[in-house]
């Protein structure tokens, strides 16, 4: 049987109609486009990483502000790379929302995270410009950039934004994608979120906006680096308008509303450069806060940190400070000039200062000398020209502007609102005078102090820090002299001497002789020699007067007596941390210390020998309420015995009432203390603590070198103590007629002054406080006004030396040549003391 080849049983082939090749032309182009995007869509697929969206329902957390609230609940600083408030879905207004809308998105509840008109648009623009020119992204899409993907302009980018627009679309709800938008968009200036946005610009929150600052705030959103308030006003104004345009045109608004916004300026708050409150405080907390918690939550995630600053006391610190500072220095005279510019660029001259916004009196601004006189100056500050006077040079004893400054000069300079002078016959403390608002600020030359200064305040019954001042300014330099500078006390190092002997036994009524005499040194010879600060010496002293007048020779006897070990444990159990030698000259203050030690220990002396802990931070908690660090609970433990530590309370008082701190005797509350003054005057101090504060302030120079002569801690550190508790007294933090309370266990005798001896009629008789059982039980003998009158030589014959104590050098009697005296750290009071009573 034969068979056909298989070729030969195909069917004949039929040429094609005409139907079926018009089928053909329109089946092989979609089939084409089919597998064309299939196999697209693999690669895209396969190139493009779509985030997981459903994670912002749990782990994630935009970035947020890191607040620190004073000790009011009121925010002083902040830390964060972006400035951001959160705000819930009800909170966020109406009229915000549909400025949103109409500008950026008006298809927003009709599409599924793309707007394929927009995009159909966005592409025949870009082709037609051959470059990606414009977005057409919707609100979803802008959100999904935000939280997922970078900003480069690139159709890569533009794919990834719609895969993710899809997503979110697909597991949120339109209002949360709203919200979530209007929480973390940029605004410009740092600040991201609407709530952030609305506070700095209009200085209200954003429940309160009205129509046409609702449509500014959106107007910002598509170049925030562009569109500002404050640069370009004019083009902000325009981007609002037409942000209100597309309102009107989408009839979120009637004609009648769209014509009464546009009416109005964009009327945005002043803003003025940046100046933190408290800076070296908030340091202080910030450093904390990045070691406890790391860099991402410091700036990121929204620690709510409740501190201990008392911004009143805070102001009163920092003004004292910078008052005094001006004060010693204005004393030095005009150093001239910080720069001088060249003729040929006055005109187009910038200066650091003049972006601040307009002058605000009170601050410092660098000014361009553009003309001096004999009478006036022309001083160029930011856009505006300001004269300066006679009186706005007349710390530099020159009467003359052309003397100090000529054309180019540039220097430091300052507004004032002159105070107005009372009416004749009127007495300030009873008719106030009128008001000074209204006064044309004054021009005044000023000039950064080349040394600097630093106060503390401390509650004693807490170890709250209330406030803390570095330095003269954070800007300038970082270093906190309160926490970091080690710096030689000099004498107010004495009360722990004094303290110690308390605690040992003695009393101040007790007697040492005044006068030359050699101690060991640290070379093991006799080799220390102190002297006094006006290189004589009184002769029999009680412990009062020698604390009181800071005698140096009487308590660097009283450190060997009672032993140099145990003034050092003294010391280190009232709050001084920093190892200490027991070399004699600790008595005097030679050792290094940091003032917040010292505060603290003051502060241990105040409360009645109760140490407790300084600190800065009460309480930590995150954005949702968790509290990472609970309520502060001080660490205190009892350093001394409340009867010594008021009996040394008792003596330090009489450094005020008629010693070395006399000039503050006259305030109206209970004050101890003690200055400090080194040997070269490089460091003045004074430290005094009221019985609720410890306050601390020092001067000097960061290198080390002298202040000048006569710049004793009564002269330099004092003033500014001063300033800091009138302020106290006059706001209240301070209580006029607080006193020291008397704890069980002191007793207090009627003694003569300067003899120490039980006396009712003596020269000079005051109470005196003693640890029950130390009292003194001599009578006075007038004999004894007759013996103080005499030389210290004299005096000797009529003087038992104690157990031990070193006496003066016998191969140097009277009238003989003495060896000249090792240096040593005294203090000198501003006056002199009363008059014996």
């Amino acid at each position: 049987m034969e068979y056909e080849p298989l070729s030969e049983r195909r069917p004949p082939v039929v040429p094609p109609t005409r139907s079926s090749r018009r089928l053909l032309r329109w089946v092989w182009p979609a089939l084409a486009a089919l597998l064309i995007g299939a196999v697209t869509g693999v690669a895209v697929a396969a190139a493009i990483h779509v985030p997981r969206v459903e994670a912002l329902g749990g782990d994630y957390r935009p970035s947020l502000v890191t607040q620190l609230f004073d000790k009011n609940s009121n925010v002083f600083t902040t830390f964060a790379h972006e400035r951001r408030v959160m705000l819930k879905q009800s909170e966020i207004p109406k009229v915000l929302q549909e400025a949103l809308l109409a500008s950026e998105d008006s298809n927003f509840y009709q599409h599924g995270g793309i707007d394929a008109l927009g995009i159909a648009r966005a592409a025949l623009t870009d082709i037609r410009s051959r470059k990606v020119k414009e977005g057409a992204s919707t609100i979803t899409m802008q959100l999904s950039r935000t939280l997922f993907l970078s900003r480069e302009r690139t159709w890569r980018r533009k794919v990834e934004e719609a895969f993710v627009a899809v997503e979110l679309e697909k597991s949120y709800t339109k209002q949360q994608i709203l919200t979530l938008y209007l929480n973390l968009v940029n605004l410009g200036h740092g600040n991201y979120g609407v709530e952030a946005a609305s506070r700095y610009y209009f200085g209200k929150p954003a429940t309160r906006l009205t129509l046409p600052e609702a449509a500014m705030l959106v107007g910002i959103i598509p170049a925030p680096s562009r569109y500002s308030p404050y640069r370009t006003p004019d083009l902000m104004r325009k981007q609002r308008d037409r942000v209100l345009r597309r309102m009107l045109e989408e009839r979120y608004i009637t004609q009648a509303d769209y014509d009464r916004a546009v009416a109005q300026p964009n009327l945005v708050v002043p803003q003025q450069a940046e100046q933190t409150f408290a800076p070296y405080f908030s340091e202080e907390v910030r450093k904390f806060l990045e070691q406890s918690y790391g860099d991402t939550k410091l700036y990121e995630g929204g620690l709510q940190v409740q501190t201990t600053l008392d911004p009143q006391i805070q102001k009163a610190a920092e003004n004292a400070i910078r008052a005094g500072l001006l004060k010693i220095d204005h004393r030095r005279g005009w150093r001239g000039p910080i720069a001088e510019v060249k003729e040929a660029e006055i005109e187009s001259q910038q200066l650091p200062t003049w972006d601040q916004g307009k002058p605000v009196p009170g601050r410092w601004y660098q000014g361009l000398v553009l003309e001096s006189g004999a009478k006036v100056a022309s001083v160029r500050i930011g856009k505006e020209t300001y004269a300066l006077g006679p009186e706005g040079i007349a710390w530099t004893n020159r009467k003359q502007p052309g003397e100090l400054l000529k054309r180019g000069s540039v220097a430091w300079f300052r507004f004032e609102i002159p105070q107005p002078k009372a009416p004749a016959g009127a007495k300030a403390d009873k008719t106030p005078p009128p008001a000074a608002s209204s006064a044309e600020p004054r021009l005044m030359l000023e000039q950064e102090p080349r040394m600097e200064a630093a106060a503390l305040v401390l509650e004693n019954q807490t170890g709250a820090v209330r406030a803390m001042v570095g330095g003269w300014d954070f800007d300038r330099n970082k270093f906190n002299r309160i926490t970091q500078a080690r710096r030689q006390v000099g004498s107010s190092f004495k009360p722990f001497v004094y303290g110690a002997a308390i605690e040992a036994g003695w009393t101040p009524a007790d007697t040492l002789l005044d006068a030359p005499t050699s101690f060991i040194g640290a070379d093991g010879k006799l080799s220390y020699r102190p002297e006094n600060y006006y290189h004589k010496h009184y002769g029999i002293v009680t412990l009062r007067r020698a604390l009181e007048q800071s005698i140096n020779v009487p308590a660097v006897k009283l450190f060997e007596l009672v032993s140099g070990k145990r003034v050092v444990d003294f010391a280190h159990r009232a709050g001084i941390q920093t190892p200490l030698p027991t070399w004699p000259s600790i008595a005097l203050g030679a050792a290094d210390l940091v003032p917040m030690e010292v505060a603290s220990a003051y502060a241990t002396i105040a409360n009645q020998g109760t140490h407790v802990e300084p600190y800065l931070i009460e309480r930590i908690s995150t954005p949702d309420g968790q509290v990472l660090l609970p309520q502060h609970f001080p660490a205190t433990y009892l350093s001394f015995r409340p009867p010594v530590a008021y009996v040394l309370t008792h003596m330090m008082e009489g450094v005020v009432d008629h010693g070395t701190a006399y000039d503050i005797h006259d305030l109206p509350i209970d004050i101890a203390g003690k200055t400090g003054t080194t040997n070269d005057y490089s460091d003045a101090w004074f430290v005094g603590f009221t019985p609720h504060y410890t306050i601390l302030t020092w001067i000097g120079y960061d290198v080390k070198r002298s202040l000048g002569a006569g710049m004793s801690g009564a002269v330099a550190a004092l003033p500014m103590w001063r300033s800091i508790a009138e302020d106290g007294l006059a706001t209240g933090w301070l209580k006029k007629g607080d006193t020291f309370q008397v704890p069980p266990g002191v007793l207090l005798k009627d003694v003569e002054y300067y003899s120490g001896l039980l006396s009712d009629n003596g020269t000079r008789v005051i109470k005196e406080a003693f640890v029950a059982g130390t009292e003194p039980n001599r009578q006075y003998n007038p004999q004894w006004s007759t013996i103080a009158s005499l030389p210290w030589y004299q005096q000797k014959a009529f003087y038992i030396p104690k157990e031990g104590e070193n006496m003066p050098n016998k191969a140097n009697p009277p009238g003989q040549p003495e060896p000249p005296p090792t240096p040593g750290p005294a203090d000198t009071p501003a006056t002199e003391p009363p008059p014996p009573i």
